[in-house]
């Protein structure tokens, strides 16, 4: 936030977006002076411990977030936590219109976590619907990778044809990114191929195929502009 660059310290949800950030994030902000740090959600202390990762409650990543805040003054906090099966504590969540726009719901979401954490350093993101919806932005990656044995690419092209955006593939119980790829390839596993398959589609693709990624990429790339 001076001296020509900006740090920002990011809450994921878990160990395969920690590693994005880290892999793939880390190094396209670094060239722009912006620089990173990711650790997974707090989700509880005993004997001395601290338990990290999953969004179990908006109450524990609340704190989890004003605690960073306070602990490092001369940085952003964001976040990166899935849109998909969020916390019924979290703010703006109980009173969410049932045909809200995907869209929409993802930024009234947004500003009313920023409204909550109160304070001009916090950046609130928020990923449609979850993180392997970014995967789907390109489907012959996705299969390059999980598809070495057998092949499911038709049957990936056919999702994705569905949907105007990666973003948009749907939230249900069956049908959110990450049961789809489980339903084609049963050794799907997130922390194992997430950011495996992420780094092979490549951040330029991500930010095309993915406009409110891109949104959050682009607000991140510019702190350290004059």
């Amino acid at each position: 936030m001076s001296g020509g660059h900006a740090r920002v310290n990011i809450v994921v949800e878990g160990l395969t977006e920690e590693t994005f950030v880290r892999d793939i994030l880390s190094p396209f902000l670094g060239a722009r002076r912006v620089f990173v740090t990711a650790r997974r959600v707090e989700t509880g202390r005993a004997a001395g411990k601290v338990y990290r990762g999953g969004l179990v409650s908006y109450e524990k990543a609340c704190r989890d977030i004003r605690r960073w805040l306070i602990q490092d003054k001369d940085a952003y906090v964001t976040t990166m936590f899935d849109l998909y099966r969020l916390p019924a504590d979290f703010p703006g969540v109980s009173n969410a219109p049932q045909s809200e726009e995907p869209y929409a719901r993802v930024a009234r979401l947004e500003q009313a976590l920023a409204l909550r954490i109160g304070s001009e350093r916090f950046i609130p993101y928020l990923q449609l619907h979850e993180f392997e919806g970014l995967l789907f932005s390109d489907v012959e990656a996705i299969d390059a990778v999980l598809g070495v044995e057998h092949s499911q690419l038709r049957s990936l092209q056919v999702i994705r044809a569905r949907f105007a955006t990666p973003e948009l593939i749907d939230d249900g119980e069956n049908t959110a990114p990450s049961k789809r790829l489980i339903t084609l390839f049963g050794g799907y596993n997130k922390p194992a191929f997430g950011s495996r398959i992420a780094a092979r589609i490549g951040l330029p693709v991500l930010r095309r195929e993915c406009p409110h990624f891109n949104q959050w990429i682009s607000r991140l790339e510019v702190l350290a502009a004059p």
